[in-house]
């Protein structure tokens, strides 16, 4: 159960859930999920640093408006394999993970 998020919120847990999916019923080797979970942690410890332990759904919301510039640069010093660079995948799957955590996510 969701606390009152806004529109722009509502939108992005839709995107993230939808990202998160796909990557877990993506039929991968063992090696590209192994890459992909790797951007995805790293992506989420970006998040941990901008936004610490204490946020809502709708500052998460307000930081993955802004992400995809950093999202791409963690990815491309995460790993040198371009398929890791699909932010649909990652950054979503990164946001959704977090998301969890939010104050406002019940």
């Amino acid at each position: 159960m969701l606390l009152s998020v806004n529109a722009l919120t509502e939108v992005a847990l839709i995107e993230w859930q939808a990202g998160a999916r796909r990557l877990e019923q993506a039929e991968l080797s063992t090696l590209r999920r192994a890459v992909l979970n790797a951007v995805v942690a790293e992506i989420v410890n970006e998040l941990q640093r901008r936004l610490g332990t204490s946020y809502t759904l709708d500052r998460l919301a307000g930081e993955y408006a802004e992400a995809s510039g950093w999202c791409l640069d963690v990815a491309q010093r995460t790993t040198e394999l371009p398929f890791a660079y699909d932010l649909s995948l990652v950054q979503d799957a990164a946001f959704h993970w977090f998301a969890r955590n939010a104050s406002d996510f019940r």
